[in-house]
């Protein structure tokens, strides 16, 4: 695995994580993202890669630290309560959930959605707001904000919701956005659109992205760095080209080997 030996912009240190009922699900992991680094994190559904974003932001009642440091911007997160810890998220750490009905109202206008969410950080008039999502929806390259914004979630179709939610998760810029299974359950065409999305959202303003997924053809498209994950613990961590194309773990070989390959049709 690949040495951490220079200070990020997050640092995952050591961590082991616990849920509530007392069950440990992860064990010594580090990682660190550097500025304008995309980590890709992959792994098979209950390999830890969630309940690591849910450990970075410290969501409460979904997991417990119980030892290891995790360091954002040289802030201690795990030592941050209350009001300086809801700063940090939003404003310094975004995040965008695997379904956008986890942070999208269906039954409210995205635009009223904007405005609360920049009015939770400061003040800010509906006018503000408006402004502000209509520049991030543009930069997103996403057609006619203006009806986006008079529109409702169950107005608009999963893949744009998901792109939506990716723009409010980037309404207060923050340095650092996660993002849980992005392209889960949309068809190709629109995964192309959110990964090029992500790579615009690093070129625009600098972001630093961590996203988990299970899927090699997204990480193939989006990493500059990979970490693989199993039974709660980091097996690889090195460059995209190094894991995918000289993976030194069985574990990340078995992965490789069962992405399905095209074959040339056979004739005659």
């Amino acid at each position: 695995m690949t040495p951490i030996d220079q200070v990020g912009l997050l640092d995952i240190e050591h961590v082991f994580v616990k849920y509530p009922c007392g069950k440990d699900v992860l064990w010594d992991v580090s990682l660190r993202l550097q500025e304008k680094e995309i980590l890709c994190v992959i792994g098979e559904s209950g390999s830890g890669k969630s309940t690591l974003l849910q450990a970075i932001l410290r969501m409460p009642g979904k997991v417990e630290i119980t030892q290891g440091a995790i360091q954002f911007a040289g802030q201690d997160l795990c030592a941050l309560e209350g009001e300086a810890l809801r700063k940090v998220r939003g404003t310094g750490i975004g995040m965008v959930f695997q379904e956008p009905g986890a942070s999208l109202n269906p039954i409210r206008k995205i635009g009223v959605q904007f405005y609360e969410t920049l009015r939770a950080h400061g003040r800010i008039s509906r006018r503000q707001a408006d402004e502000k999502a209509r520049n991030l929806l543009s930069v997103l390259d996403l057609a006619d904000p203006e009806r986006i914004l008079r529109s409702c979630p169950v107005q608009l179709s999963g893949g744009m919701n998901q792109r939506v939610a990716i723009a409010l998760a980037m309404a207060l810029k923050p340095a650092v956005l996660l993002a849980d299974e992005p392209t889960s359950a949309l068809d190709v065409t629109v995964q192309a659109q959110i990964v090029a999305e992500l790579k615009n959202l690093r070129a625009q303003f600098g972001t630093s992205i961590l996203v988990v997924t299970h899927n090699l053809g997204v990480v193939a498209k989006l990493a500059d760095t990979v970490a693989v994950m199993v039974g709660g613990q980091v097996v690889e961590y090195g460059s995209r080209d190094t894991v995918l194309g000289s993976p030194s773990h069985p574990y990340t070989r078995a992965l490789l080997a069962a992405v399905p390959k095209l074959e040339p049709a056979c004739h005659g």
